[in-house]
């Protein structure tokens, strides 16, 4: 019961999204108006809210993000590790390294975890997600420099557009800034920022659920199923295992795990092809892992509510 009740609602939301982009309710435009409200307005405005208040450097805080921390760094060694074994041609290794590792926090993860564990559990993985939204990025953009086919663009200039000054990290930014300073928001902005980014998390998996279309799968396809699993399979494992090495509580643990179990993000995909990438692949990965989260994340609730 506890997974359906977690689960239930972020699954009938992205559910809704691809009934309503298949069935033409609404045009293709308006879910890419809708995508783009979440990810530059809605989204940001609940991570600078959720960070401004949360209390930095809290013992739970600090060992969910350090759990996810080591699994982000553990999930790269294992990607690169698969690089020579499955052969993976120089121009798909960094699409496929950045699709092992790099979780749809926002789109994803902030939902789930609050379907799952309500407010307080939101708030409890807001230090750790904010921090761990900037190394996804910036890690990210270094990799796909590393392995571009476009050599000439100046790496540093890149990584800032790519890397930090995306809306998400400027929102983090924004938010630990506040949040350092002592400063409170007023109250009027801050019922503001939580009202938009409450309507946010539902409007995003709808949109999420929009832009799921396994059509558009292309080419061949053993690399992202690869890529896909070590993401949404391995990771929340990984992430089960530091977690009780570390110490994690109940509550923590459930969260890291959550959070390691997210789909690799949609941007993702877009970063790849910028940046010289093989898009494709990255863009397979993408839709897959969306698709097998589902089954992890079940498998995940289920099994820390019985732990």
């Amino acid at each position: 019961m506890e997974v359906l009740n977690s689960l239930g609602p972020v699954l009938f939301l992205i559910g809704l999204g691809s009934f309503l982009y298949r069935s033409r309710f609404f045009s293709e435009a308006f879910f890419k108006d809708l995508n783009r409200l979440c990810y530059y307005w809605g989204l940001p405005s609940l991570l600078v809210y959720q960070i401004a208040k949360v209390e930095l450097w809290s013992e739970e805080g600090t060992g969910i993000l350090y759990t996810m921390l080591i699994v982000i760094f553990l999930t790269i060694a294992i990607a690169y590790a698969c690089v020579p074994l499955l052969k993976v041609q120089a121009h798909t290794i960094g699409a496929f390294v950045q699709g092992c590792f790099r979780g749809n926090l926002a789109f994803v993860g902030f939902p789930v975890v609050f379907f799952a564990l309500g407010e307080s559990g939101l708030q409890l993985g807001m230090f750790a997600s904010g921090f761990c939204i900037l190394v996804y990025n910036v890690l990210a953009v270094l990799i796909l420099l590393l392995h571009s086919e476009n050599n000439s663009q100046n790496s540093w200039r890149t990584v800032w557009r790519y890397g930090f000054s995306n809306p998400l990290i400027l929102a983090c930014l924004v938010g630990f800034l506040i949040n350092l300073s002592g400063l409170e928001i007023p109250v009027v902005f801050g019922r503001t920022l939580s009202a938009f980014g409450q309507i946010a998390m539902p409007l995003a998996l709808i949109a999420l659920g929009a832009g799921l279309r396994i059509e558009d799968l292309r080419g061949s396809l053993r690399l992202s199923v690869i890529a896909a699993l070590i993401n949404v399979g391995l990771s929340p494992v990984l992430g089960f295992a530091v977690g009780l090495l570390l110490g994690l509580d109940e509550q923590s643990l459930k969260i890291a795990v959550i959070f390691m179990a997210c789909p690799t993000a949609v941007f993702s995909y877009v970063i790849a092809e910028m940046l010289g990438n093989d898009a494709v692949t990255a863009r397979n990965i993408v839709i897959l892992s969306t698709i097998f989260c589902i089954i992890t994340m079940s498998l995940a609730v289920a099994l820390l509510s019985s732990f």
